[in-house]
């Protein structure tokens, strides 16, 4: 092929391709030129999330024995490091003096702190800590108790939407008294409990 054939072939080239570079830079105008990362900023995963788990809920005053305990809990996120929470928290657990059932009814608000960002490490770790109300119904519970719960957990994307996690909470009781006639005297059971659960939910 000729000098001139092969000019003449590259024009012919440019010509055509000229309608289809303008489009793509029409449609795309916002990509930054190909010396310059495409993405600047990693987004964050969710900024809001609702979750469902389950687990086990256990008295530290030995009130009651081991039992399943059950949660809902929204999450909103100020930034990539703080969150706000609203939790709701039940369980049953057996008594261990009159052997009967302990329901807890509970709901609080907490912040949460990511210790490292989403996109650091396979699992994002946290603690949290909030205050909020836990009722306990049965045979010689308390209506109304005082708790301030705190934790550390560690959650993740799964999906694009869907987040799983887990956590361990301490939630000490105040203004509590589970006693019962057969409770030796000075002695007040209380409603400090702990929590183990396993959480799954939508991020969005």
């Amino acid at each position: 092929m000729t000098t001139g054939r092969i000019v003449a072939a590259l024009v012919a080239f440019a010509a055509l391709g000229a309608p289809s570079l303008a489009h793509a830079q029409n449609t795309r105008a916002g990509l930054p030129p190909a010396d310059q990362p495409a993405i600047r900023e990693i987004p964050r995963p969710t900024s809001f999330s609702v979750e469902g788990g389950a687990g086990i809920v256990g008295f530290l005053g030995g009130v009651g024995a081991l039992g399943p305990g059950w949660n809902v809990r929204v999450t909103g996120a100020i930034n990539d490091r703080w969150a706000i929470e609203g939790n709701y928290l039940g369980s049953t657990n057996t008594r261990a003096d009159t052997r009967t059932q302990l329901v807890m009814t509970s709901l609080d608000a907490g912040a949460r702190y990511n210790l490292a960002a989403a996109d650091r490490l396979p699992l994002q770790p946290f603690v949290v800590a909030g205050v909020g109300y836990a009722g306990f119904a049965g045979s010689y519970g308390d209506g109304f108790t005082l708790i301030v719960p705190v934790g550390v957990g560690a959650d993740r994307m799964l999906t694009e939407n869907i987040k799983v996690g887990a956590r361990f909470n301490y939630r000490p009781a105040f203004f509590d008294n589970l006693g019962s006639p057969i409770t030796p005297p000075n002695d007040e059971p209380g409603g400090d409990t702990w929590t183990l659960l396993a959480q799954i939910g939508g991020g969005f």
